[in-house]
């Protein structure tokens, strides 16, 4: 009888999971629509401004702006996986792509004037610490093929 009571609240735990991933996924469209529209409006104020140089503040916007529409649309894949019920590697490989994007925008902004060394030790260890994870994952992957 237990066993039959686990079934039933698996189930309805994995309708509520995706019935909340499908309603995050919504939301995230829109964080989608909103970081698109941001990039493309940094763009055009750019290439209209009267002295259409790029220096490196608006160089670093820019790229800002189009990895933060990269990471948006890679965190909506991740969620449309949830709602999909894809609970495997190839969302994990998702989220740790997702940080090294997040990383990598990081090092674009960073105003190297302004930092420290130990916080350029901690971001290689977050990239060192996601090379690894991908790497093991991908090592598990190969593992269960064979």
């Amino acid at each position: 009888m237990a066993s039959t009571d686990d079934s039933i609240g698996m189930r309805a735990y994995a309708v509520l999971e995706r019935v909340i991933s499908a309603v995050i996924l919504l939301g995230m469209v829109a964080v989608v629509l909103l970081a698109t529209y941001s990039f493309l409006r940094t763009i055009v104020e750019v290439a209209f401004q009267e002295n259409a140089s790029l220096d490196y503040s608006q160089f670093q916007t820019l790229f800002d702006r189009v990895l933060a529409a990269i990471i948006a649309v890679e965190l909506a894949h991740s969620i449309r996986q949830m709602v999909a019920g894809d609970h495997g590697f190839g969302q994990l490989r998702t989220v740790i792509s997702i940080g090294m994007l997040a990383v990598v925008r990081k090092l674009i902004v960073l105003e190297v004037n302004e930092t420290t060394g130990a916080y350029l030790i901690g971001i290689a260890a977050v990239v060192a610490a996601l090379a690894v994870g991908l790497m093991g994952i991908r090592w598990i992957e190969n593992q269960t093929r064979e």
